[in-house]
């Protein structure tokens, strides 16, 4: 987001020198506020061009863990949509729901439900990782492997943000797979680039 701050320093700065370059712009007009319309207005498209992104990569996401099943659940304790596991569900304010009891009644999960502890476990994640977003973003580890905040955060919903963290400090050399081999290195390329 660092290019959003330089842009709107553009604009005002703009609006503070554009007077001395038109001398001739009619009476009272307001160069800071054409300015601040301006920035509001792209800061507006790029917070919308992130949403787009975000809800594709939620979409990819959850079609990879269920094929975008809500109901769905597997042998190890997972379940939904996005295949949460009981240390996401605390984390989210869903801990209340019990894999067994999902087993037998999905609807006390539901899609709506569902969709907003993903949101919530995106917001957690990505607070918990901020540093390593800003320190890491857009380096290459593993020779092939761009890092990006998406990629970041659906390998944080594969092995957890504390692993994201031992991952990017070795490296890549520590590089923890789930029950059914996917290593968080997998998550990270899946997920990286092309939702930016």
């Amino acid at each position: 987001m660092k290019h959003k701050r330089y842009l709107i320093l553009l604009v005002i700065l703009f609006s503070i020198l554009a007077p001395a370059f038109a001398p001739n712009a009619p009476a009272g007009y307001n160069y800071l506020a054409v300015s601040q319309r301006i920035a509001k207005k792209i800061y507006i498209q790029e917070e919308i061009a992130y949403q787009q992104a975000l809800t594709r990569f939620k979409i990819a996401l959850a079609s990879r863990e269920s094929d975008n099943n809500w109901q769905k659940y597997n042998p190890y304790g997972y379940i939904g949509k996005f295949q949460f596991g009981q240390a996401a569900l605390e984390s989210t304010g869903f801990g209340h729901v019990d894999f067994l009891d999902f087993m037998d009644n999905p609807s006390i999960f539901p899609e709506r439900d569902q969709e907003i502890a993903m949101d919530s476990l995106l917001r957690f994640n990505e607070f918990i990782l901020r540093n390593y977003i800003k320190e890491y973003m857009g380096s290459v580890i593993l020779d092939s492997i761009k890092i990006t905040k998406t990629g970041l955060l659906a390998a944080s919903h594969l092995a957890g943000p504390a692993n994201v963290k031992r991952f990017l400090q070795s490296n890549g050399s520590y590089n923890p797979s789930d029950r059914l081999g996917t290593h968080l290195s997998d998550y990270l390329f899946t997920f990286g680039e092309q939702f930016h």
